[in-house]
């Protein structure tokens, strides 16, 4: 019997330890412009509403990391929309970068700092649905996963500046 009390106990302990460290919450953004929707975490600082009402940046409570979720007007050939996004920023070193036909994702480092793009088209090509995600290098098994998530839940909508129906 103290041996069955003792294994229960540990299981117990066990499962209580295992609750503090459970998955991240998300709220959903949508940008009420562009129709712009992905996922932050909940816990993550949301900053102010730019005047041109573009998106919103996201910052992680330790301020190591920053998401930006946002839409603008794409370029009026969808081509050199996507072939402009591929194209490594000042500093950038680029180590990923995939195109298909509506989508690019560009990742790489920058000084000591990871980076990651990831532009959706939509509304006939009007619209590039971003998404931007930044933190430490050193941080990024930390990070693998709410990247993955983040950019997985990137997906276009309706907004009051396009002018065409959007899905």
């Amino acid at each position: 019997m103290t041996a069955r009390r003792t294994t229960l106990l540990l299981a117990s302990i066990a499962i209580l330890l295992a609750g503090g460290a459970r998955a991240e919450s998300w709220r959903s953004y949508h940008n009420e412009r562009f129709g712009t929707t992905a996922d932050a975490p909940a816990n993550w600082t949301m900053g102010p509403e730019p005047e041109n009402d573009d998106g919103r940046e996201f910052t992680s409570p330790d301020q190591h990391a920053q998401l930006t979720i946002s839409g603008i007007f794409a370029n009026v050939d969808a081509n050199d929309e996507l072939a402009s996004r591929l194209e490594a920023g000042q500093g950038e070193t680029i180590t990923f970068k995939k195109r298909q036909c509506k989508w690019v994702v560009v990742s790489g480092t920058k000084g000591d700092r990871i980076f990651y793009r990831k532009t959706l088209l939509s509304c006939g090509d009007q619209v590039a649905n971003d998404l931007f995600i930044e933190y430490p290098a050193a941080e990024k098994e930390k990070y693998d996963a709410l990247v993955a998530h983040v950019t997985a839940s990137l997906r276009p909508g309706r907004g009051y500046g396009v002018t065409m129906k959007c899905r």
